[in-house]
């Protein structure tokens, strides 16, 4: 019996939801759409879902607040959907938490695809270890948890994906290039990017984040892990 993946919409254009829950239908998921911010979180409270597609522009809770309030409870794969495209909109949706942005008008083709690519990698088996320790963080990469002096910590599904593959090659250099590969974006989005996931890792896992022992840059090369 096939196993529907389940998509939370929060858009309040019913012209593209419509469209949308059409190719979501075709390619096997289940969607629910709700129009504002507060009716998504409703939902979502209620509800698994293994996506959630999120406009940025909506009545009641904007969709970086949206992220923001969920990303206290939950590593649950967002991708954002917005028309403006200006660099630090972009820059913010991912600070507080989205996975990937995309910007209107967009093709439902390419949409379905990143939501096909981040539903994969959500699900990917992560590093076998069964625990690592980065100073006074603990991290389970199997599980997707991180304590820090024995107290939950929230990291956001990216934050575990650089981690991951810094840890794959502890002690070498890790381009940008391969880390924003791994992250899987794509061209509108620039190192600016990482650079801002870098840099909230930091404040994570170094004790001085402005001199970090653990995640150091690499000039001109990238960044590596370095566990003492």
């Amino acid at each position: 019996m096939q196993t529907f993946k389940r998509i939370l919409l929060i858009d309040d254009e019913p012209a593209i939801a419509e469209t949308i829950s059409a190719y979501a239908l075709k390619d096997g998921m289940e969607l629910v759409h709700t129009e504002d911010g507060e009716s998504g979180m409703d939902q979502f409270s209620k509800q698994h879902f293994d996506l959630i597609l999120l406009d940025w522009m909506l009545p009641g809770i904007s969709g970086p607040e949206f992220v923001k309030s969920i990303r206290e409870k939950s590593d649950v794969p967002v991708l954002m959907v917005s028309a403006r495209n200006d660099e630090s909109d972009i820059v913010l949706g991912i600070e507080m938490g989205a996975d990937d942005y995309i910007t209107k008008p967009f093709g439902p083709r390419e949409l379905m695809a990143r939501i096909h690519s981040l539903i994969r990698r959500s699900e990917k088996t992560l590093v076998k270890s069964s625990h690592t320790q980065i100073g006074d963080v603990t991290i389970s990469f199997e599980q997707k948890s991180a304590l820090k002096k024995g107290k939950p910590m929230k990291l956001t599904p990216n934050e575990y994906r650089i981690l991951e593959k810094l840890y794959q090659n502890k002690d070498f250099v890790v381009s940008r290039d391969e880390l924003m590969r791994t992250l899987g974006y794509h061209d509108f989005i620039n190192d600016r990017t990482l650079d801002t996931h870098i840099k909230n890792l930091r404040r994570k896992v170094e004790k001085d984040p402005k001199n970090p022992v653990f995640i150091q840059t690499v000039r001109e090369s990238g960044f590596k892990l370095c566990l003492q």
